[in-house]
């Protein structure tokens, strides 16, 4: 619950940087270019992480890959006062949060659409077509195969799950039955 306190705080002033400099897009992908390199690479991620190393030196190994992958002077900032103050390690939770914020800002809506069997990509933009007719914004769908599910499809955006699976009709019949047959 901290990181995430950490993370909103963090992302949202460097999304109104971005804002205020018309470059949303480019700091969201330097974030994640950084990000991505600091995944692949550990001790990179471990050198400018780990307090048994002096802020300096922590700073300075990360200026020299900052120089070498050309990060805008803002981001080189925005690092560098994570570094100072001993949150770079919450840079993974700042990026995800700053692409909430960007979809936020662009009206888009991610949805997790599971189906039963592989679904026709017709099938999945009408679906989509659906859910942005019911929230208003733009849905990007992000599509996965469950067979688990029987049948039907279960379709999720943030916090909210729309279950029409074969799977939740069963479980809600037998819960039916359960109370009928004790009430």
């Amino acid at each position: 619950m901290k990181n995430l306190i950490i993370a909103k705080r963090y992302a949202k002033a460097l999304f109104n940087l971005a804002q205020d400099d018309g470059k949303v897009q480019q700091y969201g992908e330097e974030l994640d270019g950084f990000v991505r390199l600091s995944g692949e690479l550990p001790d990179l991620a471990n050198a400018i992480e780990n307090p048994l190393y002096t802020e300096a030196a922590r700073k300075s190994v990360f200026q020299s890959v900052a120089d070498k992958i050309g990060l805008s002077p803002i981001l080189k900032s925005f690092i560098n006062l994570l570094i100072e103050k001993k949150r770079v390690q919450n840079i993974g939770e700042i990026a995800d949060y700053y692409h909430k914020l960007i979809d936020e800002h662009a009206n888009i809506a991610r949805a997790q659409i599971t189906a039963a069997v592989q679904l026709d990509e017709n099938v999945i933009q009408e679906i989509a077509k659906t859910l942005e007719t019911m929230t208003g914004k733009h849905i990007v769908v992000e599509f996965q195969q469950d067979a688990n599910l029987i049948g039907g499809i279960v379709a999720k955006i943030g916090d909210v799950v729309l279950d029409g699976s074969v799977k939740r009709q069963i479980l809600n019949f037998k819960e039916t039955m359960k109370r009928g047959a004790l009430g």
